[in-house]
């Protein structure tokens, strides 16, 4: 059996996932926001694939909050990154030189060095930042301010959690049944590091 790490597949046989819970991720990031900009300033977003579906529920969990809220209008339609750190400044710096009244942007898909590098320039701004995954870069990024929340895969959990999932697979001689293995994300900023 074929097990899917980080993105769920769309597949029509049974496919393991092992993973965040991308909707519960997006609708934290909102949470985020709603909680530190004002009704009205603008949030970007910047995407790197949408056929990447986490990327894809992530953002749908984002929008999904702001509906609710009743501050949909809010946000900017996503830009695409294509997994890319210099497409990812290159459009940071377009929506800061696009909108006066952008106070955040949410990082749902790869290029977040490119976004934190581009904020670096403009300190001269106040964004609140919401990306993904805790490394040597967005750790920096927290503890400089030019990241303001960071949402993480517990690596050991996850590591554990892949091999458990292929073990029950394999033992099942034969017998086919989907796990969905959600992992809880860790939530980071820069006073917990």
């Amino acid at each position: 059996m074929v097990t899917s790490l980080i993105s769920p597949l769309s597949a029509d046989c049974d496919v393991n996932y092992v993973g965040l819970d991308n909707w519960k991720a997006g609708r934290t990031a909102a949470w985020t926001f709603h909680n530190m900009c004002s009704e009205s300033g603008k949030i970007g977003i910047l995407i790197g694939n949408h056929r990447f579906r986490n990327q894809d529920v992530k953002e749908s969990g984002f929008r999904s909050y702001f509906r609710e809220c009743q501050r949909d209008g809010s946000l900017l339609e996503p830009l695409f990154t294509y997994e890319s750190r210099a497409v990812a400044r290159e459009m940071t710096e377009k929506l800061l030189a696009e909108h006066a009244n952008l106070e955040g942007i949410f990082i749902c898909g790869g290029g977040i060095t490119g976004v934190l590098n581009a904020l670096q320039e403009n300190r001269d701004r106040k964004i609140v930042t919401v990306g993904f995954d805790l490394f040597d870069r967005t750790r920096a990024g927290l503890i400089d301010g030019t990241l303001t929340l960071c949402i993480s895969f517990p690596y050991q959990r996850f590591a554990t959690e892949i091999i458990q999932t292929m073990l029950d697979s394999r033992l099942k001689d034969g017998e086919s049944i989907a796990k969905q293995s959600y992992i809880n994300f860790e939530i980071f900023t820069s006073e917990n590091l």
